[in-house]
């Protein structure tokens, strides 16, 4: 796998909208149901959308590509990025929802998601698994890295399962944790959520920021290749 899409995966590991989501599901009754049906309906929808991006569209024209190409696609991937931290920066961006391990969402929540986590089924899970993974600029500059990694075709949709499988880490831990220890599962994890979801703002500019800088980095590298 590219080394730069298995960094961007493992940086895309901890998110808080997926950890408010696998905290709520661990706080059910059937936590295994619904964690089975947020998994598989988001990998699927993920890993699909991330070949079509790859083989049919190609976010990049592949390795043979002239240099100016792909550096045209990493600095705009990373203008995007420091946009986006900018935005955190100013204040402009702050959609914070509810910390799921101080409040239990409501079918009442003025947030979209919240109301999918109230009164969890195994539908609404699995539409929260899709919505909790939405492709964004961190899984759009992986693909970018995996298309310019090769000309295979093959290669590129093992290289897109492989990170969506590192991407779906935490949700699957948890499945297999939950089967063992429950309980100091759910506290662990409530402990955890409390931490990211306090830092989200800050740990969210960091990544965008780091991201963006790479981005331009490795444009700059394209150009003088």
């Amino acid at each position: 796998m590219s080394v730069d899409a298995l960094v961007l995966a493992v940086a895309s590991v901890v998110r808080p909208l997926s950890a408010a989501a696998v905290y709520a599901m661990l706080a059910s009754t059937r936590p295994t149901r619904l964690l089975t049906a947020y998994i598989v309906a988001g990998f699927v929808f993920s890993f699909v959308l991330g070949i079509l991006l790859v083989v049919l569209f190609g976010i990049s024209a592949g390795p043979q590509a002239p240099s100016e190409t792909r550096a045209l696609i990493a600095f705009a991937l990373g203008a995007g990025s420091l946009g986006c931290a900018a935005a955190l920066l100013s204040g402009r961006v702050q959609r914070r929802l509810p910390n799921p391990a101080e409040a239990n969402p409501r079918s009442g929540s003025s947030s979209w998601i919240g109301r999918q986590l109230a009164n969890l089924s195994a539908p609404r899970a699995a539409v929260a698994g899709v919505f909790t993974h939405k492709p964004g600029l961190f899984y759009l500059a992986a693909l970018s890295a995996i298309a310019d990694s090769t000309s295979s075709n093959a290669d590129r949709i093992f290289q897109v399962g492989v990170y969506n499988a590192i991407w779906f880490a935490l949700p699957v831990a948890a499945l297999a944790l939950d089967l063992r220890k429950p309980v100091e599962l759910r506290d662990f994890l409530r402990r955890a959520t409390g931490w990211v979801w306090r830092r989200q703002v800050g740990i969210m500019m960091t990544a965008f920021g780091l991201l963006g800088v790479y981005l331009i980095v490795r444009g700059l590298t394209e150009l003088r290749s």
